[in-house]
């Protein structure tokens, strides 16, 4: 490990937590283990150099430095704070700004499809090197990790699928930007659907765009997807929610070591979508700044909760800057719904220490707006209960096959789709996967070399049918198409669908739901 700009200051800076112009103070100090802290601090200073000096294995005292750090902020015991040192740094940055890093091969062959996400490389291709690495007997994922994870460019030694003679690929990353929300899909009855994946900056806007978009096409009612969310920046989580409300309702409050008492979030900037009827999807994914906006939207009674209970993050984090691509992110404070409620977990459901809850025997129950009783629980409980969509036999025989080969059977997959666009067989959105199709899909398989015995696919048939049912509706009608077929065999999904499309107000889908919920229905 490299050392770091900085890294003695950072060291200090965490243990003394305190600014200084002149380090003449330390000079002055003397080492003590039970004085103050300037006392400490010097001990401190004398300890690393020490060891930086005398140890067996010669250690840089910025490496010294930068593990006593990491040692600091794991001994809070808190699983949300982290040392952000270079790439975690970097990746940081990325998941908040909503950006990942594109890997594509320069020249002709960067228009069109890729291979393991590549632009430029082709289902079949063979990798032979990776910077000079031979790459015989690797895996896929070993092989794509090696094209990934490199530096701005990465030089592949490729043999073309077809081909003989090898090649050379000279393949960049660079970064582009990931949209947080999904486009709109229009399904039948006027209902929207748009995921939301992440609250990166601008989360709020662009789900705007995708249901203005919606609106614009004649859509009544929306579900928004927020399952496997995990959220992100606590202020796009408040603007998302304050677009479903009204101009000042609390969004949430929060509370850390400030005596000036509670902090408040309210709604600022409504859409004015009092007119559209709200399901949320929400699963254990479902987290932090995701979670404040089920809370909020489920306390005024805005949205019907559909799926299962949520992660349980009830604190915040911030972020502290300390130099060059270097940050400390600290728990500061615990959040709260509209309605006073603390969604966190207990120490025994997730790992933690003090920034977890002590759980009560009777959980208190409260109430929203409009005065329906929701309990104070870990996590957001859903107003219905929907377990997901189980994994089917066909899946896990198919998964249990192929082993290492799940890779390839993707890239397979993808390029057999694209043969049938170009053959002109398929010309209906609502066509069927017949026999003939995945005959061909496993001749293909075989010709590419992945284990797959007859047995084992004709077993998995049904999952290998919807799958390849996907991937041509991707390839000859979009990414609609997909969800349109996906969103048949998504339990929690068509339970939402049920709830919208048998009401008339947002109020009667919420009790449509919660008695549903009383009855055991479509759990």
């Amino acid at each position: 490990m490299k050392s770091f700009p900085r890294a003695r200051w950072i060291a200090l800076a965490s243990i003394v937590a305190t600014s200084f112009a002149s380090g003449a103070w330390l000079t002055r100090a003397k080492p003590s283990a039970e004085g103050n802290v300037y006392q400490q601090a010097r001990l401190f200073e004398n300890v690393v150099g020490e060891i930086h000096r005398h140890y067996i294995d010669s250690m840089g005292e910025g490496d010294l430095y930068q593990r006593a750090a990491n040692a600091l902020v794991t001994s809070l015991n808190d699983p949300y704070a982290e040392l952000l040192v270079r790439e975690s740094y970097r990746e940081y940055q990325r998941q908040m700004t909503g950006t990942q890093l594109r890997s594509g091969v320069n020249g002709p062959a960067e228009s069109g499809w890729g291979f393991g996400g590549v632009v430029g490389l082709n289902p079949g291709d063979e990798i032979l090197a990776v910077d000079g690495k031979n790459t015989k007997g690797w895996n896929a994922r070993k092989v794509d990790d090696a094209i990934r994870e490199g530096g701005a460019a990465v030089t592949v030694l490729v043999r073309p699928i077809g081909s003989d003679r090898p090649a050379v690929r000279k393949i960049t990353r660079t970064a582009v930007h990931v949209p947080a929300a999904s486009p709109g899909v229009l399904l039948d009855g006027g209902v929207g659907y748009v995921v939301l994946h992440r609250m990166s900056e601008n989360a709020a806007e662009e789900l705007r765009g995708a249901v203005e978009g919606l609106r614009g096409e004649g859509m009544k009612a929306l579900v928004l997807d927020l399952r496997s969310n995990p959220g992100g920046l606590i202020r796009e989580g408040v603007k998302v929610a304050g677009l479903f409300l009204q101009t000042g309702d609390t969004v949430a409050t929060s509370k850390g070591r400030s005596s000036k008492g509670p902090r408040a979030y309210l709604a600022d900037a409504s859409a004015g979508w009092d007119d559209i009827r709200l399901v949320l999807l929400v699963n254990r994914g479902t987290a932090s700044s995701a979670e404040v906006i089920a809370g909020a939207l489920q306390d005024h009674d805005r949205a019907a909760i559909v799926g299962t209970p949520t992660y349980g993050k009830g604190v915040l984090q911030t972020t502290y800057p300390l130099g060059e691509e270097v940050a400390l992110k600290l728990t500061t404070a615990k959040w709260f719904t509209p309605s006073g409620r603390w969604v966190q977990r207990p120490p025994a459901q997730v790992a933690g220490g003090a920034a977890n809850r002590t759980p009560a025997l009777e959980p208190q129950v409260l109430r929203t707006r409009a005065g329906r009783p929701i309990p104070d629980q870990s996590g957001i409980l859903p107003d219905l209960t929907v377990r997901s969509s189980l994994r089917t036999d066909g899946e896990r025989v198919l998964y249990s096959a192929l082993g290492d080969d799940l890779e390839r059977f993707r890239q397979v997959l993808s390029s057999y789709a694209a043969e049938l666009r170009a053959d002109g067989s398929v010309t209906d959105e609502s066509f069927q996967v017949t026999a003939a199709m995945r005959e061909g899909l496993y001749a293909r398989l075989v010709e590419a070399g992945v284990s797959l015995s007859p047995e084992s696919y004709e077993e998995a048939s049904g999952y290998v049918a919807d799958q390849l049912g996907y991937e041509i509706a991707r390839e000859l009608f979009g990414t609609e198409s997909v969800v349109r077929r996906q969103a048949k065999a998504d339990r929690q999904l068509q339970a939402a669908l049920r709830l919208l499309r048998g009401s008339h107000t947002q109020q009667e889908t919420i009790t449509t739901a919660v008695a549903a919920q009383a009855s055991g229905r479509a759990r």
